[in-house]
């Protein structure tokens, strides 16, 4: 009987194994080979092992929208079957499979997105994930290239495999104008194409004359920018060598706020203070300044667009005296120029602004306080350095992109620019290095 039922086992262990591979022909796709076609195509989802997790889940769905917008009877459902396993095995799919399009996500999409980023159509950071804006970014390149050669992309937001090529030539040679496309040895040639800014404003600050511009008339958050105006009010209202006590709203910050630190109680001269706001651009610093010169932060702000008007900023407003973002607080690169040249008019403001260096004396509060400025463009071994360049304010928040204002003085020109709205800093020093590269160009031979 034992010998009997031995055999019947084996025989049985046969049979299943002789059916297995048929079932699973029926019930489904080998996960791992199709897994390990995934990866041939470019689609990050870690290692094939055979379990068809998160990642092999939304790989397969974009592989199914792909396949279903091309004809092929396929649900997007994520979930692997024999067809979809069939179809993206084919090579003749491998160019449509190899499509990026919202949901996508890897290498290939940073990569995407940074080309993007250096043609100023995407302001996004390169997070390797195809979103909105990404895929938005991608329409505005496509009807960019349709303007420029027709026929050669299709308009979707998608980037097939031979537009992602394409995005990532040089596009110079389809008369493409973006930032990264300048030539640096002809700075007389710069247009608003070629800045990374959202907004920009070059100005002779001895003539007024406007050199060069970007949507300079745009309202704009200007960030730490802001703190000019505090400069220039506090100056008109407050004695830079009157001694100060530093008032409870210098703690009355927002949580993220850049600090000096001063701390409430504490003694100093106001220029001390002033000092300390520009250089550490702390906002505790700036609602001090607003309460000791005004009496209050919010009747300061009023000082303050009572001296914007005066000044011409007609389309300035500001709310606080740090540029911390806040509803209703805007201006224009064109108003900080306009500012800023004011201010390079004032000698107590020029040694404020254009100091890299200071010392806090030490108070019963704290010991001696080195404060320094270390901008790259000041910064002789910096590929961003800008021999001659002076002061003034840098701006910085996720919301504004950084800013700056700054000026330019060389053979008895000065140049004053604002840039508002890069992205990162890096863009920022060039933007300005090419501004007052082209300001310098374009100056009348004495």
């Amino acid at each position: 009987m034992r010998e009997r039922m031995r055999k019947m086992l084996c025989m049985f262990l046969t049979l299943l194994q002789i059916a297995l591979p048929a079932l699973a022909e029926e019930t489904g796709p080998d996960i791992r080979h199709l897994q390990e076609r995934l990866l041939a195509l470019g689609y990050e989802i870690g290692e094939a092992d055979g379990i068809p997790g998160p990642r092999t889940a939304m790989a397969v769905r974009l592989v199914q929208q792909l396949l279903a917008d091309a004809g092929f009877g396929v649900t997007p459902t994520g979930v692997p079957d024999r067809q979809t396993a069939e179809l993206t095995d084919r090579e003749e799919n491998s160019v449509l499979l190899q499509t990026l399009l919202r949901g996508s996500w890897g290498s290939r999409v940073r990569a995407a997105q940074n080309r993007l980023i250096q043609l100023n159509l995407l302001w996004d950071l390169a997070d390797g994930t195809y979103g909105a804006n990404t895929e938005k970014a991608v329409s505005d390149f496509e009807a960019k290239m349709e303007t420029l050669s027709p026929g050669l992309v299709t308009e979707d937001g998608r980037l097939s495999l031979p537009e992602y090529a394409l995005l990532m030539s040089d596009l110079s040679a389809y008369g493409f104008e973006a930032p990264v496309f300048f030539d640096e040895e002809h700075p007389e040639g710069l247009k608003a194409e070629f800045l990374y800014a959202r907004n920009a404003c070059l100005i002779n600050a001895v003539t007024g004359e406007t050199l060069l511009e970007k949507n300079a008339d745009e309202k704009a958050e200007p960030a730490s920018t802001t703190k000019i105006m505090t400069l220039l009010t506090a100056l008109s209202l407050c004695d830079p060598e009157a001694a100060v006590v530093i008032p409870e709203e210098a703690a009355q910050v927002p949580a993220d706020s850049s600090l000096v630190p001063v701390y409430p109680g504490e003694k100093m001269t106001m220029r001390d203070l002033l000092y300390a706001m520009m250089i550490r651009s702390g906002n505790d610093a700036a609602n001090a300044a607003a309460v000791l010169c005004a009496g209050s932060v919010e009747g300061f702000v009023e000082k303050m667009n009572e001296q914007a008007e005066k000044l011409g900023m007609k389309n300035s407003r500001f709310v606080n005296p740090h540029g911390y973002a806040a509803e209703g607080h805007y201006t224009t690169a064109r108003d900080l120029v306009l500012a800023a040249r004011y201010g390079m008019t004032r000698e107590e403001f020029i040694r404020i602004v254009t100091c890299l260096k200071y010392t806090l004396p030490a108070t019963e509060k704290r010991e001696a306080l080195p404060l320094s400025l270390k901008w790259e463009i000041f910064d002789p071994a910096s590929e961003f350095y800008i021999p001659h360049a002076a002061g003034i304010k840098s701006g910085y928040t996720s919301s504004a992109g950084f800013c700056y204002v700054g000026a330019y003085q060389e053979n008895g020109v000065t140049l004053i620019a604002a840039v508002l709205g890069d992205r990162r800093r890096n863009m920022a020093w060039t933007d300005l290095k090419r501004l007052f590269a082209y300001g310098m160009a374009v100056q009348p031979e004495k």
